[in-house]
């Protein structure tokens, strides 16, 4: 082979030389090289967000705080106020807020009387009978914040009937059942 090799000019066989060394060098650089750099920077990228989450260590307990203040909305939405409250203290505090609405949207509450409802599929009833005055938008009004104030809560029953005609405009009277369903061991 080396006597083929002296066959040839100085020129080709240094051309030969460079031209091996560059396909060596390429499939080097292909096949060696540019996977290990394609994963480094992979991994690069990787760390320095592992990096920065890990120098914001609040970032994981806020998230965790704002997680929580939505279940805690969540389950005010659902059951109001009166999660886990008592049969006594659930009574006095639906009361309570059946008063301040009223007095809120100038509705006179003529009477609440409370009592227990049935059970329905898993959940039992808690019932209020409440009768109240006022005008037809007061009223309206005095619903739709019963609804914001105690959460879940449905009328039952619902009955208007007009009370006087000698105000500025007419009075009404209003008979409503309203309920709150709650699980049978927080009663």
């Amino acid at each position: 082979m080396i006597i083929q090799l002296t066959n040839f000019e100085p020129r080709t066989i240094a051309l030969l030389m460079v031209s091996t060394a560059i396909l060596v060098a390429a499939a080097l650089g292909r096949y060696i090289i540019w996977p290990e750099v394609q994963s480094y920077n992979k991994y690069h990228i990787e760390f320095t967000n592992l990096k920065s989450e890990a120098s914001q260590p609040t970032s994981l307990s806020m998230q965790i705080e704002e997680l929580e203040s939505k279940l805690i909305a969540l389950q005010k939405e659902l059951h109001g106020d009166m999660i886990g409250l008592p049969d006594n203290q659930m009574e006095s505090f639906v009361i309570g807020q059946l008063q301040g609405i009223s007095w809120r949207n100038r509705i006179e509450l003529l009477g609440v009387r409370p009592s227990k409802g049935g059970l329905v599929q898993t959940l039992e009833e808690v019932q209020f009978d409440v009768e109240i005055a006022g005008d037809y938008f007061d009223l309206y009004a005095w619903i739709q914040e019963l609804d914001d104030q105690l959460g879940f809560i449905v009328i039952k029953s619902f009955s208007i009937r007009p009370h006087d005609t000698s105000h500025n405009g007419p009075r009404l009277i209003a008979k409503l059942t309203i309920v709150s369903y709650r699980e049978p061991g927080n009663a």
